[in-house]
């Protein structure tokens, strides 16, 4: 199963350095015009029609993403056809359509909203529809959280506590619903464990060389405890990795840093951007979040808080043998070096993230595997 899903990775990325590739469906926000919506949001609703669609704003990376609003005639207004939208789309640089294509992203988040989303209403958008080709080539189009008075954060920007609550309580939400699902045997195997994902072979390569390539560049985040954090993951990753597969596994959003959030304007939390989502450990999830996304004097005020919030929220979801507070705790220490490794590789590869988003991550993932100590846990697996 490794193998056909390393010759699959093959096969998108050859696709994905195309400048064009044949697809049947849209895959770019020009595709989105008045036509195209009338097609597809408006099927069942008698005498609807787009009238018009302009742009709003939009940004690009690892995919391109742009606000739109839309008009409608008064029979789509009168059905509550939405006002606004969001498009998220095929990447327009080759290089971030390869990391897209080779990982399966822009596949695994058609899967998450087309199969999985519909339990998670006020943790995810609403995907309005949702469309994968090859080679990274794509289209979602989602409800519009700004429209609707809603806040996407940037990793850059300062987490509040009632946000960061917010986000545990989500993960708590999508977990529970999720944790050791029968489902993953039935409609949701698209949802593979760690080694199982596709392109695993090019991702374990993406770490190795961006953590490399991070330390080379003389940063002064790197203390000796950082460094013994990357010696350690270069002796024992093959052991390392094997964590990612120790049940009880559940449905990660797996890319949960502070920019994948957004508030509503009601106060609760959600998550954005399923680009990245597989089967795992629930705490690699929130030490993902929590060694990235928060300051390092939030994290030291609040780790226990969240902590516990998170496991007393599983229990509440009907989770059963939840672990312990100091279990759980050395979980999440241990789970930081995966959180670190994908910081530096955002350093090491201008581009995946704005730079003010990719420094602050990495500022605070080097301070947080030097004060869980945990260069010392990845030492000690065998």
């Amino acid at each position: 199963m490794h193998s056909a899903a390393n010759l699959r990775a093959l096969a998108q990325i050859a696709a994905s350095v195309l400048p064009r590739v044949p697809t049947r469906g849209p895959w770019k926000s020009a595709d989105v015009t008045a036509t195209w919506l009338t097609e597809h949001l408006a099927k069942g609703v008698q005498g609807a029609a787009v009238l018009a669609v302009a742009p709003l704003d939009g940004t690009t990376g690892t995919t391109d993403r742009q606000r739109i609003v839309v008009e409608w005639n008064d029979a789509g207004k009168e059905a509550g056809l939405p006002a606004n939208l969001f498009l998220k789309s095929s990447p327009l640089s080759a290089k971030n359509r390869v990391m897209v294509g080779a990982l399966d992203m822009a596949v695994n988040e058609v899967h998450f909203y087309n199969e999985a989303a519909a339990s998670l209403k006020g943790v995810v958008p609403k995907a309005w529809f949702a469309y994968a080709g090859i080679g990274a080539r794509f289209l979602i189009v989602l409800e519009d959280i700004v429209a609707d008075g809603g806040r996407p954060y940037a990793l850059a920007d300062r987490c509040e506590i009632a946000h960061a609550r917010g986000v545990i309580e989500a993960f708590a939400d999508l977990h529970s619903q999720f944790w050791n699902s029968p489902r993953f045997s039935r409609d949701l195997t698209w949802a593979r464990t760690w080694s199982a994902r596709p392109g695993y072979a090019v991702l374990k390569q993406f770490y190795s060389r961006g953590r490399a390539g991070a330390l080379k560049l003389g940063r002064p985040e790197v203390t000796a405890a950082v460094r013994a954090v990357s010696q350690a993951l270069d002796r024992h990753a093959a052991v390392y990795y094997r964590e990612f597969e120790a049940g009880p596994l559940t449905l990660l959003h797996g890319d949960s840093h502070l920019g994948n959030t957004f508030s509503t304007s009601d106060g609760r939390s959600g998550l954005l951007d399923w680009q990245v989502v597989w089967q795992g450990p629930g705490l690699r999830e929130v030490s993902y979040w929590m060694t990235t996304g928060l300051e390092p004097e939030m994290r030291r005020a609040h780790e226990r808080e969240l902590l516990e919030r998170y496991l007393d929220a599983l229990r509440s979801g009907g989770v059963p043998d939840v672990p312990q507070y100091g279990t759980a705790f050395e979980r999440y220490r241990l789970f930081s070096a995966e959180a670190w490794d994908a910081t530096a590789m955002t350093i090491n590869w201008p581009g995946l993230q704005a730079e003010e988003n990719a420094e602050a991550a990495w500022r605070r993932a080097c301070v947080a595997v030097e004060d869980l100590d945990t260069a010392s846990l990845l030492n000690r697996l065998r």
